[in-house]
């Protein structure tokens, strides 16, 4: 036998807590090789061994049934795995048919400690590939323990709801213990009441589970949109319970012995860059209709947990862009070095500068009453008479009477130095582990445009033009106006500075570095300014 359930180790922290987790809906996503689907394969028997209901003989009953799209995919995913653990001449195996492109059924029966106690468990597995069948008639006729979908990005996205609807149907409630049924029955209206449901006192409520595996799809998948993920976090399901793995290059990546960070570098330098996205940093991927402006976003590091809430007494930064459709963004830095963005402000196509105005110092009044305004910073091109069609100039002055505050350039209009601007906070640590940038997952438009949407042109991806355009939609906004706020607070010069040396070994220093260091040495020793020594 390939592995042994009694001596499995599962991946990682990720993968653990996904194993051990009892639904609703679970759902495991990683990169490649991350040991998701060996893990999936494991929580079933672990579930029936360690939770599931014994019923009045002494037997825990359980039924699953694991779907994919087609049968041949199976066969070269869930099914190997499935087969390393349980192969069809398992000492515990009762029975085994089917195979070759069509449904297995396999029925295992061993014994288990739980606690003091010894049971024994009766484990049947059904496999099934829905890719060509009407959905809803096909997982009509089940009545299941606990579902799974392997590769369930893949299946339609009614699959984890409808099939949820088929589990705690196995076995029958008669056949349980009393006691059991008191045991699971509290879990479960305790279950339903997180969920916002009611349920009455004393109510039998036996354990539903459906699990899923999955690479990361698209950012806009309906199972993540389910499972809240970033600027989704608005619409996630309560039911759904998202365990997301770190990337294959991450320091914690999962399943190192199965996959060495090696064979993820390899990848990283031998396929496609929207593949290497999803395969070797397990990051949900995006329209290959344009390149990411900022592919070194990663959620799990960028996006705090929960809101964020400003700091007493420290300023706050403001950028903003104007046009048709003028955005705002609200950052307030730390005394440690972090810059956190606390809010952003997206208006509706034709939105006037009066209202965007107002909106904004509304938005301030609300959720940031008393804090000071270190600076506000809004499109150059405004301050030079701007668009004639969007009335930037008059945006400009408009907005400043309402806020009673002066609006500042920021330096520069160049998309390059301003990306660069914003990107320094992606791509470094302050002390290895606290992130220079993180934003507060309420600002669902600007975490949008990291993931996917904010994004280069066909043709600027293509290098088919050396304009750095953007594509224009609803999160470039946003974006434009934490591109100013940004770069307007820590300021052209050290922008450019920043630049030039996190491209520098660490040995090495600027010609402008070392004529400072000169300066400020020479200074120490006389007060007199040598001009030839610069």
């Amino acid at each position: 036998m390939g592995i042994s359930l009694q001596r499995y180790i599962p991946p990682g922290p990720v993968g653990a807590a996904f194993i051990q987790s009892r639904g609703p809906i679970d759902i495991i996503m990683g990169p490649a090789g991350s040991g998701k689907t060996v893990a999936s394969c494991v929580k079933g028997p672990m579930l029936a061994a360690s939770y599931m209901p014994v019923c009045r003989d002494g037997w825990v009953r359980f039924k699953i049934a694991v779907v994919r799209d087609t049968y041949r995919d199976f066969a070269r995913t869930f099914l190997a795995s499935w087969h390393e653990l349980f192969p069809a001449d398992h000492p515990w195996t009762m029975s085994y048919e089917g195979g070759q492109d069509r449904p297995i059924k396999h029925r295992l029966q061993w014994e288990a400690m739980r606690g003091p106690d010894k049971i024994k468990v009766d484990y049947q597995l059904e496999t099934g590939a829905i890719g060509d069948h009407n959905v809803e008639a096909y997982i009509k006729g089940y009545e299941l323990s606990a579902a799974s979908g392997n590769e369930v990005d893949l299946l339609d996205e009614r699959v984890p709801g409808l099939l949820f609807q088929r589990t705690g149907r196995y076995p029958p409630v008669k056949e349980i213990a009393p006691a059991e049924l008191d045991r699971v029955s509290k879990d479960g209206r305790k279950a339903m009441e997180l969920m916002g449901l009611s349920v009455a006192e004393g109510e039998i409520v036996l354990p539903r589970v459906f699990w899923g595996d999955m690479n990361p799809p698209d950012v806009d998948h309906p199972l993540l949109v389910q499972c809240g993920y970033g600027e989704h976090a608005d619409k996630k399901n309560p039911a759904y319970k998202f365990f997301m793995q770190p990337g294959g290059l991450d320091p914690r990546a999962e399943n190192r012995v199965g996959k060495p960070r090696s064979s993820y570098e390899l990848e990283a330098k031998t396929q496609p860059e929207h593949l290497v996205r999803r395969m070797v940093h397990g990051l949900p991927g995006y329209s290959q209709d344009g390149k990411p402006v900022y592919p070194e976003f990663n959620q799990r590091i960028h996006v705090a947990d929960e809101i964020l809430k400003p700091s007493p007494g420290l300023p706050l930064t403001i950028g903003m862009d104007a046009g048709g459709s003028p955005a705002a963004t609200i950052g307030q830095p730390q005394p440690n070095g972090q810059d956190r963005l606390l809010a952003e402000l997206v208006t509706e196509p034709g939105t006037g500068p009066t209202r965007f105005g107002t909106m904004l110092v509304e938005l301030l009044m609300q959720q940031f009453p008393g804090l000071p305004i270190l600076g506000i910073w809004l499109d150059p091109a405004a301050f030079m008479g701007g668009d004639s069609e969007t009335g930037e100039l008059n945006f400009m002055f408009t907005v400043q009477k309402i806020l009673r505050m002066p609006i500042n350039p920021p330096g520069s209009n160049e998309p390059a130095i301003r990306h660069d601007a914003v990107r320094w906070g992606l791509t470094g640590m302050i002390d290895g582990h606290t992130p220079r940038y993180l934003i507060s997952p309420n600002c669902k438009k600007i975490i949008g445009g990291f993931a996917a949407h904010y994004k280069l042109t066909k043709q600027a991806s293509a290098s088919g033009t050396d304009k750095l355009a953007v594509v224009k939609n609803e999160y470039s906004h946003p974006h434009d106006a934490e591109q100013y706020r940004v770069l307007g607070y820590r300021g052209l010069a050290e922008v450019i500075s920043a630049g030039a040396r996190s491209t520098m070994p660490g040995n090495v220093t600027s010609l402008q570095d070392q004529r400072e260091a000169r300066r400020i040495q020479q200074q120490g020793g006389r007060a007199n300014f040598d001009v030839w020594n610069v």
